[in-house]
């Protein structure tokens, strides 16, 4: 996640018809004509949305984030995947810009960045409260074709090692974090490459079959892990305890006509969703728990939402270690 200075920064800049002159510049480098861009969300990157009827390539989505928080492989790598992924129908396709790379730097009134450009993804969202058994079936086989086509990644696309000190004054759980990780490699289970956040919030559908838009998580690991990153919903937040046990048996039966994914595995699925939860502690660790002396209130309401997430995660990664 951005840091909410830097969503403001960029919040700044865009005006009542959600247009902003740094967005004209990022998409300038894949012709987009200025004030095509629309700002539609600020998260792990910042977004913005080129609509449908004014460019012949279709609608299309712009996402950049500042060159002084990632590097350039932290969006050449998932840009990579998309291609590969989306000959398959997986996921759409990144967008070369008009000199023909799939990333570009670009100086800004704000500071150079990092861009990529996706197509649309076709379909519909579909929220927990609409996936049905054979939704479920189709979600869990499309992320096992991931796993089965995705190329391997080099080294030098992985992400930097996870930083548990960034966690803070928290010795509980660190403890539990170092725990849940030992325990995790330790389990054996086949590795790859994985989509790192196939959940549903990330995915358009049509005609039944989800498209994948992003890739920005991933990274090498055990593939089971990708499914508990996919399906946290599904399994919910009470520890020792499914939520909804009959869609996630539908995804596991879908994940399974595709490829293997041993019984074992379906039985590590908390610890491997408490890991995961080790990885997103570290992704928010940079948001302040106290609010800011004036303060916007999206400012404020958002922090206040990431701090929630963080005790549920928290709680998670501590309730993996019990009994220990």
């Amino acid at each position: 996640m951005l840091p909410l200075s830097e969503i403001a920064r960029v919040g700044a800049t865009v005006d009542a018809s959600w247009r902003s002159p740094v967005a004209d510049e990022v998409a300038a480098a894949w012709g987009i004509a200025p004030g095509e861009a629309r700002w539609l969300r600020s998260s792990a990157t910042h977004v913005f949305v080129v609509p449908a009827d004014v460019d012949a390539r279709g609608a299309l989505f712009v996402r950049f984030v500042p060159a002084s928080l990632r590097t350039v492989r932290d969006l050449a790598a998932p840009a990579r995947l998309l291609a590969a992924w989306s000959v398959h129908g997986c996921t759409v396709a990144p967008v070369p810009s008009t000199a023909g790379r799939l990333v570009e730097t670009v100086p800004t009134a704000l500071g150079p960045v990092h861009a990529t450009v996706v197509r649309a993804a076709p379909g519909e969202e579909v929220t927990l409260d609409d996936l049905t058994p054979p939704l479920a079936q189709s979600w869990g086989a499309s992320l096992a074709r991931l796993h089965r086509d995705a190329p391997a990644l080099a080294a030098a696309d992985e992400p930097p090692p996870l930083d548990l000190a960034v966690l803070g004054d928290d010795p509980v759980l660190h403890a539990a974090a170092h725990a849940v990780l030992d325990d995790a490699s330790l389990l054996g289970s086949p590795r790859g490459t994985l989509h790192g956040d196939l959940e549903l919030d990330n995915l358009r559908w049509a005609d039944g079959r989800p498209v994948a838009f992003d890739a920005d998580e991933a990274r090498t690991g055990p593939f089971v892990q990708d499914v508990a990153a996919a399906v946290r919903d599904l399994l919910g937040d009470t520890p020792g305890s499914v939520e909804h046990p009959e869609l996630l048996a539908d995804f596991i039966a879908g994940y399974r006509e595709v490829r293997p994914l041993s019984d074992a595995d379906v039985s590590a699925l908390e610890l491997h969703s408490a890991a995961v939860a080790v990885r997103l502690l570290v992704s928010i660790a940079h948001v302040a728990a106290d609010p800011a002396p004036d303060e916007a209130p999206w400012s404020a309401d958002l922090r206040a939402s990431v701090v929630e997430h963080r005790r549920r995660l928290r709680a998670r990664v501590l309730a993996a270690t019990v009994g220990r």
